[in-house]
């Protein structure tokens, strides 16, 4: 055993075990969205997991074994049919480890086939509380919504918020994260009013019949608690942009970008560099504010170090405009699939499988410590909250607004909404 500092962070490991070490290439997959509502999001996993693999090939020389990793990175399009043909296509290739899916819903797809064939999936951002199954082949390093669901009702309620209107994709991600709020919510107080969940197709193009009912709920709940303290909560990703944008094109729905409570939403949200795009959303985004959730990058001096060396580069532009805590995650992951492999002594899933907690559980990320739950889902901390602003130039930024204490379920504001 070994421990060394990389690029990645420490790790405690065995290289060089099983054989591996004779020449040979081994390929990681990874199931990426370059194209659809989390593309901003899936380009900055696969710039980071692209950093990654040379990195994890210098450690691995260094380290005196003679093997090479590569990435094998393809677009899902957010669509489940493609993710679980192109997964079957790596497994005929022998890919024994993936990197992701991102998003619940097709993580939820594919995992039948994952466990009956032993490829092991790493999820950078899969976080719903439907998917914290022990003994499975997915394992996320990202805690699953149910402390995102208490961070956010937290965050409602501490600003004052006495009726809320709730939406969601309708998707295993929307649906758990949705109804994990609602019964926090219902949990911290006894006279909170809810409207909803109200569930959206994730495919839609046209959200005309929910604004009606969020204007609707809205105008009733504005009766009963005053307008002051009504609020809107999106679980969304990048769709709710179009939803801001034909919400501002009809004069009926237009004021409900004007509300006194911002709109709320979550990490699927948050830092979303496409939601921000000064000729799209962006403005409509800035005027709600949306103060959104995001599990909370430990900042250590490999952190650091990371952002310094992609700062100002088109990786970096990538990685900070797709949610940096699960970019992050898309280079970390990769380590995690190198050094289980490694540890492991052969490509094979159940192997890695056996041995996959273990080595998460003593490497210091980017991200900080990688510990997991018995479900395979990280060990929930503190949760960031940014906010969407104008800045010049006709900019529109996302900026850090405060932090959500899992320890304390309490909320400190550095820049209130």
């Amino acid at each position: 055993m070994t421990t060394t500092t990389v690029g990645g962070g420490t790790v405690t490991t065995t290289v060089g075990g099983g054989g591996l070490c004779n020449g040979q290439t081994i390929t990681i997959g990874a199931l990426n969205d370059l194209s659809g509502d989390l593309s901003s999001q899936g380009l900055g996993d696969q710039a980071a997991e692209q950093l990654a693999i040379p990195d994890v090939n210098a450690y691995v020389q260094a380290a005196g074994c003679n093997v090479t990793f590569k990435l094998d990175s393809v677009d899902y399009k957010l669509d489940n049919p493609t993710a679980l043909s192109q997964l079957q296509a790596m497994a005929a290739k022998g890919i024994q480890v993936v990197i992701g899916p991102l998003n619940s819903g097709t993580a939820q797809y594919i995992l039948s086939y994952a466990n009956s064939n032993h490829i092991v999936l790493i999820s950078p951002s899969s976080t719903s509380p439907a998917l914290a199954i022990p003994n499975d082949y997915l394992f996320r390093t990202a805690p699953n919504d149910a402390a995102q669901g208490q961070a956010d009702a937290r965050i409602l309620l501490d600003r004052g918020v006495k009726g809320v209107i709730i939406i969601n994709r309708d998707d295993t991600y929307g649906n758990g994260l949705a109804n994990a709020t609602k019964t926090f919510l219902q949990k911290d107080s006894s006279t909170v009013l809810i409207k909803g969940p109200y569930k959206y197709d994730t495919t839609t193009p046209d959200f005309s019949a929910l604004l009606a009912q969020i204007n609707t709920d809205y105008q009733t709940l504005s009766g009963q608690v005053g307008a002051a303290n009504v609020a809107i909560f999106a679980v969304s990703f990048e769709e709710l942009g179009t939803l801001l944008i034909q919400a501002n094109n009809n004069p009926t729905y237009k004021p409900l970008l004007s509300t006194a409570q911002p709109w709320f939403g979550t990490d699927g949200e948050a830092q979303n560099s496409k939601l921000t795009n000064r000729t799209g959303s962006g403005p409509f985004v800035a005027q709600v504010r949306l103060p959104s959730t995001l599990f909370n990058v430990v900042n250590n001096s490999r952190t650091i170090d990371f952002y310094n060396r992609i700062k100002g580069t088109s990786a970096g532009a990538a990685i900070l405009g797709g949610g940096a805590f699960y970019t992050f995650e898309g280079y970390n992951d990769v380590w995690l699939a190198a050094l289980s492999i490694l540890s492991a002594g052969k490509n094979d899933g159940t192997a890695v499988h056996a041995i996959f907690p273990a080595v998460a559980a003593n490497y210091y990320s980017l991200t900080g410590w990688e510990g997991l739950q018995a479900s395979g889902d990280r060990i929930p901390g503190s949760y960031q909250i940014w906010k969407v602003v104008a800045a010049s130039g006709g900019n529109y930024n996302w900026v850090l607004a405060g932090t959500w204490d899992y320890n304390t379920d309490a909320v400190t504001w550095t820049s209130p909404p």
